[in-house]
């Protein structure tokens, strides 16, 4: 059985290890693609030196020029791109750098704050065994259960009663004279009308009953009023019994002195708080990044393209066709030697072009898992389950699942199941309402969806 803290600890850690390889596999793309524009432009090098055996001054000038202002070009871009390439790279890591440091700087908050939390905890304890023997609380305890009982059956009669209410009133309400005498307040000081329209009023009532179904009637809808009310006074002395028992344990934690370890506390909880912002906004930044590499790297490199293309272009030129053509046709040794060198370049190029998208879908991949990891990890860490009193029982499924994960063999959704499965929110200090509870809220990392502190009244909790 592990922590929801460790749990989390271990998704962070597969996290980690999927910007590894992602690492990885944009340095093979980056070779591959750096090494097909190199390869490009030994091929251009090589119908440099073709033309200059084979054509004429003239047209030698030419081709040769515009092979090298193609050439020129290409390694401009192809320079720019891996300066552009570096930097963002660079950015990125020290990005990632920022989130850990962030992450292990609210790791020291959190631990602090739980040893805190722990002392104060441990001072509760201590007090509220003592205190269970004073005759005083004994009273007070015993008081506040007296009328915890009678406020839940109070609410429960209140219940019932608007439920015969609505039930038992819909003949009445479906009686059109019954209403539209009692909508003009017949038989009351409000009844305001003339004496032709008193007098035919009258009739109607004779004819509908009207005197007993309106006592009736009026009684159905005063009872459950007065049975709220009264659970409402109930309630509000139990507030009051529970206010007064708060009281006596509060003074009892003071004397025992635990408003310094309090006050520790509430400072370790916002350092905490302040953590957890430094963290926020260091994800956010690396989120920022991500996007942009993932534009510029995943989704085409058009730095790449437009140099390959620059040089593809300057040597499938016609003329340089005609040129290859011819030396196939005369050999030479000297120009035999150099249409082998372009075949062989040729078959290098391809094999790098080929390594280049199998490194360049890996990255993808990779980029695809890490990103689907990181947001599960965030939605169960905003949903609570980063919290030092949860547990996980199924601690090697999940192991077995992370690794699945990180290989591409398993989906997140598989993921979320087995951490959802597995956790179970365990008690906190905060689940204590005695003396007033812990007097601060929770870190955000520390929410596990309920209320606690002792606040408000419910029929149906303990007090």
């Amino acid at each position: 059985m592990i922590s929801g803290r460790q749990a989390l600890a271990q998704i962070e850690h597969i996290i980690e290890k999927a910007r590894q390889q992602e690492a990885a596999c944009e340095l093979v793309y980056s070779r591959a693609t750096e090494e097909v524009g190199r390869l490009r432009i030994q091929r251009t090098e090589a119908f440099r030196e073709l033309a200059r055996l084979k054509l004429d001054a003239i047209r030698q000038d030419q081709v040769v020029g515009q092979l090298d202002a193609a050439e020129r070009q290409a390694l401009s871009v192809l320079n720019s791109r891996q300066e552009a390439l570096r930097q963002l790279t660079e950015r990125r890591r020290q990005a990632e750098e920022r989130v850990r440091q962030a992450e292990a700087h609210r790791q020291a908050a959190v631990d602090a704050l739980e040893q805190a939390l722990a002392q104060v905890e441990a001072l509760r304890r201590d007090v509220e065994a003592k205190i269970s023997a004073d005759p005083e609380w004994i009273a007070s305890r015993a008081r506040v259960a007296e009328i915890t009982g009678q406020a839940q059956q109070a609410e429960k009669k209140a219940v019932q009663a608007e439920t015969d209410r609505d039930e038992k009133r819909r003949p009445y309400e479906a009686d059109p004279l019954f209403m539209y005498l009692w909508t003009r307040k017949f038989g009351t000081a409000a009844y305001r009308v003339g004496h032709f329209t008193r007098a035919m009023d009258r009739v109607v009532a004779r004819v509908v009953g009207y005197d007993k179904a309106r006592a009736n009637y009026a009684l159905l809808n005063e009872i459950p009023e007065r049975l709220r009310e009264h659970a409402r006074r109930i309630i509000d002395d139990l507030k009051a019994v529970r206010s007064r028992l708060t009281a006596l344990e509060r003074q009892a934690l003071v004397v025992a002195g635990t408003p310094p370890l309090e006050e520790k506390a509430a400072q370790n909880k916002e350092a905490v708080d302040d953590a957890e912002r430094s963290l926020a906004e260091a994800r956010s930044a690396l989120a920022d990044l991500d996007r942009t590499h993932d534009a510029s790297v995943l989704e085409g490199d058009a730095p790449y393209r437009e140099a390959v293309a620059l040089l593809a272009a300057a040597d499938e030129r016609e003329d340089l066709n005609q040129l290859y053509e011819e030396a196939l046709r005369t050999p030479t040794p000297q120009d035999e030697a150099l249409v082998r060198r372009i075949q062989a370049t040729d078959v290098m190029i391809n094999r790098a072009l080929r390594q280049a998208v199998d490194a360049h879908r890996q990255l993808k991949e990779t980029a695809k898992r890490r990103a689907m990891i990181e947001q599960e990890w965030e939605e169960l860490r905003s949903q609570g389950y980063d919290t030092p009193y949860g547990t996980f029982g199924n601690e090697a499924a999940l192991g077995n699942v992370l690794g699945g994960v990180l290989t591409g063999a398993i989906g997140g959704a598989i993921l979320g199941q087995v951490l959802r499965g597995g956790f179970h929110h365990g008690p906190s200090p905060w689940d204590s309402g005695f003396g007033g509870g812990i007097p601060f809220p929770q870190p955000g990392g520390f929410g596990t969806g309920g209320s606690f502190g002792g606040g408000g009244f419910r029929t149906g909790g303990s007090f």
